[in-house]
């Protein structure tokens, strides 16, 4: 039998990348070789140090584009990812290939779809995005993290998909009391803590919201501490703000929180948008969540990412013309202030938790080993 060799493929956002780290941890946990290959420009993602750099790799693989005038750019750049990919493949015997979706998994996979090395897709949204559509004929399993996505996916894929939930970091797992986490924040004197997250680019419609509302319900607010992730492009803008605002109580401020996992911990709500790996983390952390979808996601993935927790009660879904300081801060004050409430929300999300996705992927890939 030949040894495993895996190479997990993912890059452009953050959630493609953090959940491939999950599983470049899990095969490190049960001894595999494994290597991870990105983009060049995702060297930006502080936890790609996660990946011990000899297991890391980098391509030029391009974004797709529209632009007629770029198109023979982007043959010519894919031409070369694609090479690139087999060189890569050949030099360190890869036996499978994990594709996370997203454009920079697009030439490996194109690279590889004919030949006898095992391809996997790992669909974070409830409507798989194009990668998953274009290679899911070349695909041994498609590995999703909600039910929901059989609904869109060809009838005749159906029977590679395994639901396993979306692979967490060990980090964000980590163990710590909720006395600890706040001490780590200064908030161990807030009654309540509300953790806001825009995802890895931030989002300044919520940053917006949330200043507002400290700003309008600054007697209701003092007491509820906020640790907030403004994104790198707005931080310097809200910095100066909290800064100069000496009654806007209790605020952590930062461009990316790094120890997201002592940030759930402190955190009795969090605001945030709705890509599938925040979700389930906050599901793994049991978390209650008021979800806001990004309004121009791909196939308004993320609404439909919010529905699945509305549905089962572990989140609160606004959007549209409901996404202002009154219609949120009245949520907010609702949830905060019925412990009745946060419990079942806590009991709803431990529900749709799959904190197991991870190994449970990795041992289908290897036999159940």
């Amino acid at each position: 039998m030949v040894d495993k060799v895996i190479m997990i493929v993912g890059g452009g956002t953050g959630g493609h990348i953090s959940p491939g780290i999950a599983l470049y941890e899990e095969c490190n946990r049960r001894k595999i070789a494994v290597k991870f290959l990105t983009g060049r420009r995702d060297k930006r993602f502080k936890y790609i140090t996660d990946i011990d750099r000899e297991d890391l790799l980098f391509y030029d693989a391009p974004a797709l584009t529209k632009n007629i005038l770029k198109l023979p750019f982007f043959v010519l750049r894919f031409i070369i990812a694609v090479i690139r990919v087999k060189i890569l493949v050949k030099r360190n015997g890869i036996t499978d290939v994990i594709g996370m979706g997203g454009y920079v998994s697009g030439p490996a996979l194109f690279a590889l779809r004919k030949s006898k090395i095992n391809l996997y897709l790992c669909e974070q949204n409830t409507v798989p995005g194009r990668v998953t559509t274009m290679f899911a004929k070349f695909a041994k399993t498609i590995f999703t993290t909600f039910d929901d996505t059989e609904d869109f996916i060809k009838l005749e894929y159906r029977d590679k998909i395994e639901c396993v939930g979306n692979p967490i970091r060990s980090v964000v797992l980590g163990d710590i009391s909720r006395e600890d986490a706040r001490k780590h924040y200064n908030m161990q004197h807030c009654d309540r803590v509300i953790l806001v997250i825009g995802g890895s680019q931030g989002a300044v419609q919520i940053s917006e919201l949330i200043l507002n509302m400290k700003l309008t319900y600054q007697s209701e607010f003092r007491n509820i501490g906020i640790i907030w992730s403004t994104g790198i492009e707005s931080y310097e803008h809200y910095r100066k703000i909290i800064h100069e605002d000496n009654e806007l109580g209790a605020v952590y401020l930062s461009p990316f929180i790094e120890d997201v996992g002592i940030a759930y911990h402190a955190a009795d709500i969090a605001i945030s948008r709705s890509g599938s790996g925040v979700m389930m983390e906050l599901a793994a952390m049991k978390l209650p969540a008021i979800l806001i979808p990004y309004p121009y996601a791909a196939m308004n993935h993320q609404s439909k990412n919010a529905d699945v927790f509305d549905r089962s009660g572990a989140a609160v879904k606004i959007e549209g013309k409901k996404v202002n300081i009154e219609e949120v801060a009245s949520v907010i004050f609702d949830i905060l202030g019925s412990e009745t409430r946060l419990r079942q929300m806590r009991r709803k999300c431990a529900q749709e938790s799959r904190i197991h996705a991870a190994e449970d992927i990795i041992a289908n890939i290897c036999g159940g080993v």
